[in-house]
């Protein structure tokens, strides 16, 4: 993500000629978009990119003109942007991790008393109480 964001303060300081700063700041000239989800253009990308450092995409400019400030606006955004990460995985593996005991109660064989862990999973189970017993 540094690397990306470094990119982005050249595009904003190269000429307004040169194609990546147009591609930065182009929109479709002619035609429609295709149907269906529509790929990801370049500004599409830097804008997620600056959310997820919570650098204001307003401010772009401004900020990518002095060095020293978008250095430290960059390391800011990148130590929070790390910060969130960590705390949303570690939420993420909290609720693949814990049980609902209330919908587990639910989720009960009433002949064996087997817990499953969706609905899906009691109907197959209860299948194998349903099979006749094959004796040879």
């Amino acid at each position: 993500m540094q690397h990306q964001l470094c990119w982005v303060r050249h595009i904003i300081r190269m000429s307004p000629s040169h194609l990546p700063r147009r591609l930065l700041y182009s929109e479709l000239q002619e035609g429609r978009c295709s149907r269906g989800g529509q790929m990801k253009r370049f500004s599409d990308k830097v804008k997620l990119l600056l959310k997820k450092c919570q650098i204001p995409p307003g401010q772009l400019k401004a900020l990518a003109t002095d060095r020293l400030v978008w250095h430290d606006v960059c390391k800011d955004g990148l130590a929070t942007f790390s910060i969130n990460y960590d705390q949303e995985a570690e939420a993420r593996c909290l609720r693949r991790h814990t049980i609902s005991s209330p919908l587990t109660a639910s989720l009960r064989c009433h002949i064996c008393d087997r817990i499953s862990a969706s609905e899906f999973g009691l109907r197959s189970h209860l299948r194998i109480h349903n099979r006749p017993s094959s004796t040879s």
